[in-house]
């Protein structure tokens, strides 16, 4: 289990008076220092399970939470605090109403033991073949409920012939948000548009995201095809998902309008696909998905399906995930399976 890694929070120094010449200097306590040092001195007797407990509670700020996710028993969980305590010879945690709170000697050795314990686990896992037929791993890939309904199924079928035991979760959370899960090695993947990326992270491309026109079988706009005058003379129903890229197509679509000197009409506003299609196949409304969002609605409702009048905006929809991850065999698995399920 991976922890946050905390860095310590240096205060300011404070500003000193200027001291007579030839006067004394105060001389600084050098207590911190030497319970780090004592202790580095006696690593031997420090056993390495210790430091995963300490990076559970980090990370939950609860010793019963820790004892959950490592599996241990509560009084194990304490017993390897106490020898953690007496070992550094510092509290490391404390109660307070937030839970278990990291002492400042805790936040200083947060960001070394996480990082040393995780070239070990690289290390193991480095030795350790990831065999997709028998292995039993859970990966978390975040997406967008569209992505899930679109992408998710295919995903799924494959992964399910190559690996059955395979667990795949997703999650739905802003780009900014997944940088640092994915940075911490708690979400395995990203799939979507992520208009920066930190330093750090890898991609690749899957497929280009095509936008077309979706409105019920019959509906006269389409009759003949859907000419750009009757597309700006229709009343519509916007498509706003949270997915950063739609933004784009809605810009455009806006610009399109001015060009032609015409206010859109909007009728109706969908936050996510559900709902979409039962508008849809009661009104005249125009509403522009992504193509393959349409298909899918195609298939299972009576929908009829028209290229946009003029260019449409071009997305790149691409695969993100972490350097921390970039070696790790499922993980390459995993990545493989994606692209050659979706690559264009």
């Amino acid at each position: 289990m991976d922890t946050p890694s905390l860095s310590p929070m240096r205060p300011e120094p404070a500003a000193s008076a200027a001291l007579p010449q030839n006067a004394p200097r105060p001389q600084r306590s050098l207590a911190p220092y030497a319970a780090v040092n004592n202790a580095g001195a006696n690593l031997g007797a420090l056993d390495l399970n210790l430091l995963v407990v300490f990076t559970s509670v980090l990370k939950t700020r609860s010793t019963t939470l820790a004892s959950d996710e490592l599996e241990l028993s509560q009084s194990a969980v304490s017993n390897a605090l106490r020898r953690l305590r007496n070992h550094f010879g510092d509290p490391l945690f404390v109660k307070t109403a937030e839970g278990m709170s990291p002492t400042p000697l805790a936040q200083q050795l947060a960001g070394p033991i996480q990082e040393g314990l995780e070239r070990i686990r690289s290390a193991l896992d480095d030795r350790r073949e990831f065999v997709p037929s028998t292995s039993h791993r859970r990966f978390h890939i975040c997406m967008s409920d569209m992505g899930q309904l679109v992408l998710f199924p295919g995903l799924l079928a494959m992964a399910q012939v190559e690996a059955p035991g395979v667990c795949i979760a997703t999650v739905e959370m802003p780009p900014r948000e997944a940088h640092v899960l994915m940075a911490r090695g708690e979400l395995d993947l990203a799939i979507g548009t992520f208009p920066e990326l930190a330093a750090g992270f890898h991609k690749q491309r899957l497929f280009t995201k095509q936008y077309v026109v979706m409105a019920r079988a019959g509906n006269p706009a389409l009759q003949g095809g859907l000419t750009l005058e009757r597309f700006v003379n229709a009343r519509h129903a916007l498509f706003q998902p949270t997915a950063d890229s739609h933004h784009t197509l809605e810009e455009h679509i806006d610009s399109v309008f001015r060009a032609h000197g015409a206010q859109r009409k909007v009728c109706a506003v969908f936050a996510h696909g559900l709902g979409i299609v039962e508008a849809v196949t009661i009104s005249d409304l125009l509403v522009c998905v992504p193509k393959r969002l349409a298909e899918l609605y195609a298939a299972q409702a009576d929908i009829a399906v028209a290229p946009l009048p003029f260019p449409s905006p071009v997305v790149d929809i691409c695969q993100y995930w972490h350097e921390r991850l970039h070696q790790d065999h499922g993980h390459r698995w995993l990545r493989s399976l994606l692209f050659r399920r979706f690559a264009d």
